[in-house]
């Protein structure tokens, strides 16, 4: 598994223009996304979920925090339809 430091120092950073002017901590953020981007390529939504699920659980007790509580929303954003008073 590739480090921050390994995708830090890929072309795909190193030869971007946008990254050459860019400040370290700019450049850091954009190879973690990358390294996001490269360890979910290929999963499915709720595989991704999934993992994105255990890497804060993961982060929350490195830090020795208490495990996040994670809201489920699957059923908001629907349309309901619109209801009208009828005589």
């Amino acid at each position: 598994m590739k480090t921050v430091q390994d995708y830090m120092n890929d072309p795909r950073i190193l030869n971007d223009p946008d990254m050459a002017d860019a400040l370290e901590p700019i450049k850091e953020i954009h190879a973690i996304r990358l390294m996001i981007q490269d360890e979910t390529a290929g999963m499915t939504a709720a595989e991704e979920r999934a993992y994105n699920k255990q890497c804060a659980e993961n982060l929350f007790t490195s830090l020795g925090l208490p495990p996040p509580k994670f809201v489920d929303r699957s059923g908001l954003g629907k349309i309901k339809p619109k209801t009208t008073a009828t005589e």
